[in-house]
């Protein structure tokens, strides 16, 4: 008797705990959609700002994109050019900005990636599970402190999370047009990057595996949405058979990259980037004891249907599995970053799977999670951007002083040659420091290589000269520019790091026009 008693008065004291704790968040919105609104507005605001107020230079993916997008081509000798145009749409829009509106498109990306995942989500068990399993991808570090580096595992998260909306509507309404979407998630995603091949697979086979899916195959909706698909990819797969399928060898050089820790490792860093979402589990009370004691309103199902959890098993799991699988058989390694876009519907799985727990308490505590994580995340990025020059002695790029750097180059350039600048190449990272906001928008030259940049040729360079430049103590100039550079003056300038005023030499050779080789 007395342990039930005391039983009852732990179950009270922790039951007035997760009240006072939850009491703010009654300010937030209790419509799930409108919170949903609220909170994705308050993560584009937070990590727009925190590197544009802290960052002096953008990170390298964001600079070689945008020296890449400037030049309007279906696909580089890395990747597909759809992040390289979504930030040059960007620069013109903003008049040649380069840095905040980096981050802003970033940010459009993530909240295009939470409407959608929130939209499915609804679609399977209803507005609060939905609101619940989107917010926490606040954990995750895809959609957090990586999401200042715009590039083409960020630029996949909409299309990936768009194709799984789209097909489920497609299925479950029998609609032409939900079908033809699926095609154009499908091809944007593969504008995006190449890998969304491997939720495409997946999403086959959960085609094959589900009944009423595989009943669809007998309508005419899944193959005009295959069409819809081919059509869009097919100057894009042109592109690759007349560029010798670059991105692809590209692909596989990296993969086979000596990476310590092979295969395990890469599961480790997954689980690292995931940890965040892992730690809020039992905070709000889906895993563990406790926080179930109080009943869920008849509104809310005890359980969501088996075959909306099927599908969203088959859309975390098929794409991760997959990639280790052709890791495994090839024997080469996996990036940590790659799995980015499969996170897009682990939220949702975590509230499924422990839907009888989930309350409408829980959706608060969540929230109050995610707000906090939107403001504590964004600043420790601050402080990590300020401190670490100080901290480990060697500056993170984002504090090289890029628009000095931009600016005394084009100032060298106009002094010597009196003309625009229009070519700049050597060491890409500080070729595109130069390139990125000088005035006159120069053309890359990627690492001195003609194959990896098309745009330019040699005529090019006898016309319109160029100018080189190279980090000696960090990269020595690429050795493809020899040719060019011979017999011609090395010039130095020195810079300070933006955060502890340590300083730098960046070297240069004026190409002047006119000088061809043959």
């Amino acid at each position: 008797m007395y342990q039930g008693l005391q039983d009852r008065l732990l179950v009270a004291d922790s039951v007035r705990r997760v009240r006072r704790a939850i009491r703010w968040t009654r300010c937030l919105p209790e419509d799930p959609a409108t919170l949903i609104v609220a909170v994705t507005a308050l993560q584009m605001a937070a990590w727009t700002l925190a590197p544009a107020l802290t960052n002096s230079a953008p990170p390298i993916d964001v600079v070689e994109s945008t020296m890449w997008g400037r030049e309007w081509v279906l696909a580089t000798g890395k990747h597909p050019a759809l992040p390289s145009w979504a930030l040059e749409v960007g620069r013109l829009l903003t008049g040649g900005a380069v840095g905040w509106p980096a981050y802003l498109t970033s940010q459009l990306f993530v909240a295009a990636t939470f409407a959608c995942v929130f939209l499915l989500g609804r679609d399977l068990m209803g507005a609060p599970r939905a609101a619940a399993g989107t917010l926490l991808l606040t954990g995750v570090s895809t959609y957090a402190w990586l999401t200042p580096e715009f590039n083409h595992n960020i630029a996949q998260l909409p299309f990936w999370a768009g194709i799984a909306l789209a097909l489920w509507r497609a299925v479950e309404r029998q609609s032409l047009a939900w079908w033809c979407l699926v095609g154009v998630f499908a091809a944007g995603g593969v504008y995006a990057k190449f890998s969304t091949g491997l939720l495409l697979v997946t999403a086959a086979a959960w085609i094959l595996y589900d009944d009423k899916a595989r009943r669809s195959l007998a309508t005419p909706g899944p193959w005009i949405g295959l069409g819809v698909f081919l059509v869009l990819v097919t100057p894009l797969m042109a592109w690759l058979v007349h560029h010798d399928l670059q991105p692809l060898q590209y692909a596989a050089e990296r993969s086979h990259q000596e990476r310590p820790g092979g295969v395990p490792m890469f599961v480790l860093s997954t689980l690292g980037n995931i940890a965040g979402l892992l730690i809020m589990l039992p905070l709000i009370g889906l895993v563990g004891r406790g926080r179930n004691d109080i009943p869920s309103p008849a509104s809310l199902t005890p359980s969501v249907d088996p075959r909306a959890l099927h599908y969203l098993i088959f859309l975390a799991a098929g794409p991760l599995l997959l990639a280790i699988a052709s890791a495994l058989a090839s024997g080469s390694s996996l990036h940590p970053g790659w799995p980015s876009p499969m996170f897009n519907f682990l939220g949702l799985l975590m509230v499924g799977l422990a839907s009888p727990r989930f309350q409408m308490q829980t959706l608060r505590r969540i929230a109050a999670l995610a707000v906090g994580l939107l403001v504590l995340i964004p600043v420790g990025y601050a402080l990590a951007v300020k401190l670490d020059a100080r901290r480990l002695g060697k500056p993170m790029r984002v504090n090289w002083p890029q628009a000095e750097i931009a600016q005394r180059f084009s100032t060298i350039w106009e002094h010597e040659i009196g003309r625009p600048m229009r070519i700049v190449s050597g060491d890409s990272w500080i070729a595109g420091l130069v390139g990125s906001t000088a005035k006159d928008n120069p053309s890359i030259l990627d690492n001195g290589d003609l194959t990896l940049s098309p745009w330019i040729t040699r005529d090019r360079i006898s016309k319109e000269g160029m100018l080189v430049v190279w980090a000696n103590s960090e990269k020595p100039m690429p050795r493809q520019l020899a040719e060019f550079v011979a017999g011609l003056a090395v010039g130095e300038e020195r810079f300070k790091y933006a955060s502890s005023g340590q300083e730098f030499a960046i070297q240069y050779v004026v190409v002047p026009p006119k000088r061809a080789v043959d």
